[in-house]
């Protein structure tokens, strides 16, 4: 398989979303600065399970690497592709900012809270706009 992108809307509940920032927020001594995000590792093995029952095409248990990442009022990441990469999901986990489109091989993906973005990260060039107000947060994951 060469070549992905899928969009899955309201893939998790807006209190799985919640619980997952809260998550970061109480775990944020355990944070790292990546570029101008704030990274937490985290593992949850539910979404793992279900992404895995929903997306039969591939083995998605075998997770590289797995964050929820905070994105403040600035911040953005530059077209690029992932080298080594086979796919890449994120989860938004909330809607209450300005920018911080995805853009993957050309197209915009709006924020929704929920939203599942699923695609082959090594393949396309992809990007995050910036965000103009407020905070982003993501769920997201890698597979080699």
């Amino acid at each position: 398989m060469k070549s992905l992108m899928l969009r899955h809307d309201s893939f998790i509940s807006e209190d799985k979303c919640q619980a997952l920032i809260n998550r970061f927020k109480t775990r944020y001594s355990l944070t790292r600065k990546f570029r101008d995000t704030i990274v937490l590792g985290f593992r949850d093995n539910d979404i793992i399970k279900y992404i895995t029952e929903t997306f039969t095409f591939y083995p998605f248990k075998n997770i590289d690497n797995m964050e929820i990442v905070e994105w403040p009022t600035g911040s953005k990441m530059t077209p690029h592709r992932d080298k080594g990469d086979t796919f890449s999901w994120i989860i938004y986990l909330n809607d209450d900012f300005e920018g911080g489109e995805t853009v993957i091989d050309g197209i915009k993906i709006k924020p929704k809270k929920g939203r599942l973005v699923l695609f082959s990260n090594g393949f396309y060039e992809h990007e995050v706009k910036e965000i103009t107000k407020g905070t982003r947060y993501t769920l997201i994951a890698w597979y080699k």
